[in-house]
Parts: structure tokens; C-alpha cells; sequence
């Protein structure tokens, strides 16, 4: 069977093979609504199949777009990078994916790992909190979007989440269900951002309140087992707030191990909800990080910012919380 060539499409489509190639570059300019679509229909009736390295080779893109996580294992990355591809596949590029483990110098051997592949953009949940740390990305000129996360000074676009809102309507109600202590269970607050603004908003809240805060800064589930067998029995209404999915798994995972009752001994409320805390006793009241729609939104202003030469946003997605019975 003959190989269908851009020729044929333009010949079968009544354009250009110029225009034909405008249409496959995404370049829309002063194109039609109805000539995009009569070349989209001769593409689909003709199966053509365009020929990337050709096409990359003429219009200096590579269609590559690298994505850095912190860490791939927890669910919320998963969610992240099926919205990211969602949308890169649609609009024919391929997405490169690396795993950082939360360390800031295989973060770098990867990104520069990235940038010799000649990516033509990363998407970037960074580890560390200071633009400094990626200069070398700032040197390069690359669009690099962040999300998730951000860093200071601002330098790139940034898609995140309303976590300090969400997190003072948390605790609103742990007020106003009677708790007078609250504990903080967190991975280390100096490396992620969000982590600490998340940790901040009890701290001005318990300002004003008259509730006492506790911060538990712990990375292993034996350190979190450790901290948990010590602080039974309790002599205040107590709750605890665990920073990241990670910690309230492993806070839940000791509680259910210990058959410590929800909320009669202890109350327990966090981030990241990711369906199997409705199934988890009394069902856990959580908040929702809308990780698919993050990497969606997180694609298409890349792309944007690839094409158009968008200039730097920050575009703030709102998280739900899911109200349950465990405070």
C-alpha cells in the first residue's frame, strides 16, 4: 500500500502543502475555522500519519515536553501526569517523565538530562523552593512552567492550588467541633513551601484561638509509629492535621493497626483525598487536591506559553474538601 504523503493531503484537502504543514505546527494564523477542519477530516479519512523527526528537523521543535515530579509513588503525581498527557496527546507531543524522590540534586541531573534531549518545554513540580537552584534552567531560556509548587523569586508561570484557604476552613471546624489541640504531622517544612504555608495557617489561627499547636516533622512510617505510640493517652480533645497524602496515609495506617476509635479518642483531617479515605472508618474528612485537572491546566498553559509566547501567569486551581466523620 502506498505511503500517503504530505502531498496527498494537500492535493485531497485543495491547499498548500504549506498550509498543510502550518496545520500540523499548530500555526493557525489566519486560517479558517472550516479549512482547519476539511484538513483535520483528509488527515483522519486518509490515516496520515505526519513524520516527526521531518517535522521536528523544519520547524526546530522537538514535540517533547519533560515533566519532573517530586515523587511518582503517591497518587496525586499519578492523577498529575494523566492530566498532563491528556493534553499533550491531543496536540502531538510526547511527554518525557522523571522522578526526582524528593532530592534537589537528582532533580538537576535530571533536568539537564532533559535539556540534552532538547525538550521543548518542562513542566516542573520543583523540590526546592528557590529559583536560584535552577539558574541553569533560567540561563537556558526554555519555557518552564511549575506546578504544585512555586519558588521565590517568581520566574516561570505557576499553576497551584488554594492551599491556604482550604486549610483555614479546616480550621475553622476543628475550632468549632471543640478540639483544643492540634498536631501538625508533616514531612520537613524547610523543603517544600506548600508544606510550611499549610503549617502557618494554625499557626496565625491558633493565635487568635485559644487552642494549642504541636508540629511533628517526620519522613519514615517507623518515625510516624514511634511519635503515635507516645502520645496515648490523651488529656485534651486532640486532632491531628497530616501535611501530604503520604502522612495521613501512615498516620491512618497506625490508627487502624492500634483500632484507635475515630473521632472518640483522637480526630484526624489532611490533604489529599484520594477516594479510599471514604472507605477508612468513619470515612475521613480530607481535602481534595484536584491533581487531573492541575496537570490539564498546567499542559494547556504551557503550550500556550509555547506557541503564543504567553507572559508569566499564576493560575490558582481551588481544592474541594470532602466532608466525612472523622472530627
Amino acid at each position: 500500500m502506498k505511503k500517503i504523503t504530505i502531498n496527498d493531503v494537500a492535493r485531497e484537502a485543495g491547499v498548500s502543502k504549506t498550509t498543510i504543514s502550518r496545520f500540523l505546527n499548530q500555526n493557525y494564523n489566519n486560517m479558517s475555522e472550516q479549512t482547519k477542519n476539511r484538513i483535520e477530516k483528509v488527515i483522519q479519512d486518509l490515516n496520515y500519519r505526519p513524520n516527526k523527526q521531518a517535522q521536528s528537523l523544519k520547524s526546530k521543535h522537538s514535540f517533547l515536553i519533560g515533566v519532573v515530579v517530586a515523587d511518582i509513588s503517591n497518587m496525586f503525581s499519578s492523577l498529575l501526569l494523566k492530566g498532563i498527557g491528556t493534553i499533550l496527546e491531543q496536540k502531538g507531543y510526547q511527554m518525557i517523565i522523571m522522578d526526582a524522590a524528593n532530592s534537589i540534586s537528582k532533580e538537576k541531573v535530571l533536568l539537564e538530562r532533559l535539556l540534552d534531549q532538547n525538550v521543548d518545554a518542562i513542566i516542573l513540580q520543583p523540590s526546592s523552593s528557590y529559583t536560584s537552584t535552577y539558574q541553569f534552567l533560567v540561563d537556558r531560556s526554555l519555557p518552564v512552567l511549575l506546578v504544585d509548587r512555586d519558588t521565590i523569586p517568581k520566574q516561570w508561570s505557576s499553576i497551584l492550588t488554594n492551599n491556604e484557604d482550604a486549610t483555614y476552613t479546616l480550621a475553622e471546624e476543628i475550632e468549632r467541633k471543640g478540639y483544643e489541640h492540634i498536631i501538625v504531622v508533616s514531612e520537613p517544612l524547610n523543603e517544600v513551601r506548600t508544606r510550611a504555608s499549610r503549617y502557618r495557617v494554625f499557626e496565625e489561627y491558633t493565635k487568635q484561638s485559644e487552642q494549642t499547636l504541636s508540629l511533628v516533622e517526620l519522613t519514615r512510617q517507623s518515625e510516624v509509629d514511634s511519635y503515635l505510640n507516645g502520645l496515648l493517652p490523651l488529656n485534651k480533645k486532640t486532632v491531628l492535621f497530616a501535611s501530604n497524602g503520604r502522612m495521613l496515609m501512615q498516620c491512618l495506617q497506625w490508627l487502624i493497626q492500634n483500632n484507635v476509635s475515630l473521632p472518640t479518642t483522637i480526630g484526624i483531617t489532611g490533604f489529599d483525598d484520594w477516594n479510599i479515605t471514604e472507605l477508612i472508618g468513619p470515612g475521613i474528612t480530607s481535602i481534595e487536591q484536584p491533581s487531573y485537572e492541575l496537570g490539564k491546566t498546567a499542559a494547556q498553559l504551557l503550550l500556550e506559553e509555547i506557541n503564543e509566547k504567553e507572559k508569566m501567569q499564576q493560575v490558582i486551581v481551588p481544592s474541594n474538601i470532602r466532608w466525612r466523620h472523622s472530627l
